[in-house]
């Protein structure tokens, strides 16, 4: 029964992947629009950024292994936080700074597979968890844009060296499965982080808001063209 729901549930945001894309492609792109250097929250986040890179490079220079591990350890921690969503317990994860990592977890089969797989190419764990403490702690301290910048820039970065169709993730759950997923949850979760920038709590909660209501709103073109 649960395999069933799982396998509806994905079928369902596979149909609903273009106008959610639509929808929240729509509301990051007016965010983008109004980014301005003179606003102090665009400018110290685009500062974090910039600041990601001398990190990035001395750290791959001098301390690759260390480096290799700490991206590996993000990575496999991604992939444990999402299948909790599922609730798969974890019973044991293996990182290494030169052969990969692994989680392993138990409970409800094969249930969520495919998210649990997809995360890290699409979650900015890091990144969200500034947000969601920035968000219910009320901190409204310039640092936080910043610390976004340098995150952001972090999993862009490891996120393009790992997303390549020969990784077994992305065979995991499917060539096609990752091409309608990824543009879209990346482009929910990055722009998540841009409204919350943009705006704080307000923008981050309009953008959510906005972004539904735009698919919905294009579904429903859709449909009456039909």
């Amino acid at each position: 029964m649960l395999k069933l729901f799982s396998k509806i549930s994905i079928v369902l945001f596979l149909i609903a992947a273009p106008f959610l894309f639509y929808g929240f492609g729509n509301e990051t792109l007016k965010i983008i629009a109004d980014i301005s250097l003179s606003d102090s929250r665009w400018f110290t986040f685009f500062i974090g950024g910039a600041i990601f890179f001398p990190c990035f490079f001395v750290a791959k220079r001098l301390f690759p292994s260390t480096w290799n591990y700490l991206q590996t350890l993000e990575h496999e921690i991604t992939h444990l936080l999402i299948g909790l969503l599922f609730l798969k317990i974890p019973v044991g994860i293996r990182v290494s700074a030169h052969a990969g990592g692994e989680v392993r977890q138990i409970g409800l089969g094969t249930t969520g597979q495919t998210w649990i797989a997809l995360a890290p190419y699409f979650f900015p764990t890091i990144s969200l968890a500034v947000l969601v403490f920035a968000y219910f702690a009320q901190v409204r301290s310039t640092l936080v844009p910043g610390l976004l910048g340098w995150t952001t820039a972090f999993h862009l970065i490891t996120n393009w060296a790992e997303t390549s169709f020969r990784q077994p993730d992305l065979k995991k759950a499917g060539w096609i499965k990752s091409i309608l997923i990824l543009p879209v949850m990346n482009v929910i979760c990055y722009g998540a982080v841009m409204a919350f920038v943009a705006d704080g709590r307000q923008g981050f909660g309009n953008f959510l808001i906005n972004g539904f209501n735009g698919a919905l709103s294009s579904f429903g073109k859709i449909y009456q063209m039909l």
